[in-house]
């Protein structure tokens, strides 16, 4: 399965470039490379700000089929903990 990742109002995919940047230590990142923590300073971002329609979303709601994944691999984790009783 694949996940996929795009701005949950516009579609929008990043790059992979380094396109945001730390209000704490100014430092540029690519967001999605680090999971939304600075690089430098080990902050923290809840919310992602799309590049291409400026509108900030949950970091989380950018992961397509995210919901779809999480569910295929607790139900893996299911079947193994119940093979083993």
């Amino acid at each position: 399965m694949e996940v996929n990742i795009a701005c949950p109002k516009c579609a929008w995919e990043p790059d992979g470039r380094p396109y945001w940047h730390c209000d704490r230590c100014h430092a540029r990142f690519d967001t999605f490379e680090t999971t939304a923590i600075c690089p430098n300073c080990r902050k923290q971002f809840h919310d992602t700000q799309c590049i291409a329609c400026s509108e900030h979303s949950p970091h989380l709601d950018w992961y397509r089929n995210l919901d779809t994944w999480l569910r295929d691999q607790l139900a893996k984790i299911r079947e193994r903990v119940l093979a083993n009783e």
